[in-house]
């Protein structure tokens, strides 16, 4: 079984797309809860821009749900904005990075909490508080990928969203 969990208007074929309340969605779950599966039965996992919705605690279980559904050589793959990427914009005075979203904050402050807030976020991540609580959540190995890349075929080319320097991790 492949999960595509929060997955919002994306829907991906081949996968069992699960969200809240998305009309694209196979199943509606408060991804907050214990997912609906037994341990160790699912293959792949695949999250985008969902983690950054919730609190670093309910981040937390929901991590230690998908590891433990995932079977031992399951894969969890999580895309999410990168907190110390949106800093380096806000320091720099950069505000043209997301004019393809329609995006176009007027001052670096307006941006950085635009970005914080602007989309519901409740808790942005860098790498290293990524790599602790997927760790603290029972993930033995974690490593950054790139964009739409992997060296699991399943999970290539997985990514809807244009690519802003989002953080992109895969975790087993």
């Amino acid at each position: 079984m492949k999960l595509h969990l929060g997955c919002g208007t994306n829907r991906i074929e081949g996968w069992l797309n699960v969200d809240i309340d998305s009309p694209q969605a196979d199943l509606h779950v408060d991804l907050r809860q214990p997912l609906p599966y037994a341990d160790a039965t699912v293959a792949f996992i695949f999250n985008e821009h969902f983690l950054e919705h919730i609190t670093r605690d309910e981040g937390l279980t929901f991590l230690r749900e998908c590891r433990r559904v995932l079977k031992p050589s399951g894969v969890f793959r999580v895309s999410t904005p990168d907190l110390r990427w949106l800093i380096a914009q806000y320091q720099s005075g950069k505000l043209d990075e997301w004019t393809d979203v329609g995006w176009l904050p007027q001052t670096p402050c307006m941006m950085f909490n635009e970005g914080m807030r602007l989309w519901g976020h409740q808790f942005l991540y860098d790498l290293a508080e990524l790599t602790a609580v997927l760790r603290q959540a029972g993930f033995a190995n974690v490593s950054q990928v790139e964009h739409s890349k992997s060296s699991h075929p399943e999970l290539i080319g997985l990514e809807c969203r244009p690519w802003h320097h989002e953080l992109i991790v895969e975790a087993h």
